[in-house]
């Protein structure tokens, strides 16, 4: 997020970008929700996106998920960036009827957004075709990492070798084009 940042302060855009590092996620969405609770109707209504990076380094993929249907045109953005710039970013291919294809669940930050109707992106890394195909099992070969004692930098170094950087190039490639050169939908708000 900060290296977009640096990057987009350079880059004049029609619309404000607001970055924001929420706090106390998994303990209910705490940050995320008290963020969305305190904003105004004419601030809502003038949101045309979230954007939600978490768990970006370990998992076996690369994903962007979206809201449902038309909503959807932030994560359609941001394949179509990772196709022209040959990136490995995918959708959850859908094997869960709970979660249809190229959807996630509401459990991170971009959940009190998508409550209040505002389009969302949630980029993440993880596995959506293994375990209960829900994406909580992050490798075929460790299983789930997160929140357990590998959940540490030099754990995922270790056991693989220039993921962390490959992830977070690939994902910061695409945040800063489809920051810079964001597309209003005619379905959006």
């Amino acid at each position: 997020m900060l290296e977009v940042a640096g990057v987009l302060k350079k880059v004049s855009t029609p619309y404000s970008i607001v970055f924001v590092a929420f706090g106390a996620e998994e303990v209910g969405l705490k940050g995320s929700a008290y963020y969305a609770d305190q904003m105004t109707d004419n601030v809502v209504n003038n949101t045309v996106r979230m954007i939600n990076l978490d768990s970006l380094a370990v998992g076996d993929k690369m994903y962007v998920h979206g809201s449902a249907g038309d909503a959807g045109f932030i994560r359609d953005q941001a394949l179509n960036i990772a196709e022209k710039k040959k990136l490995d970013i995918g959708i959850n291919p859908g094997l869960n009827p709970d979660y249809p294809a190229g959807t996630t669940g509401d459990w991170s930050d971009h959940a009190p957004f998508n409550g209040l109707g505002i389009p969302f992106a949630y980029f993440e890394s993880t596995n959506w075709e293994i375990g209960e195909l829900d994406g909580y099992e992050q490798t075929e070969e460790h299983g789930g990492v997160w929140h357990t004692e590998n959940d540490t930098l030099a754990f995922i170094e270790t056991e693989y070798p220039g993921r962390i950087q490959e992830r977070l190039s690939t994902y910061s490639q695409v945040l800063t084009e489809l920051l810079k050169f964001f597309n209003k939908t005619s379905t959006s708000k």
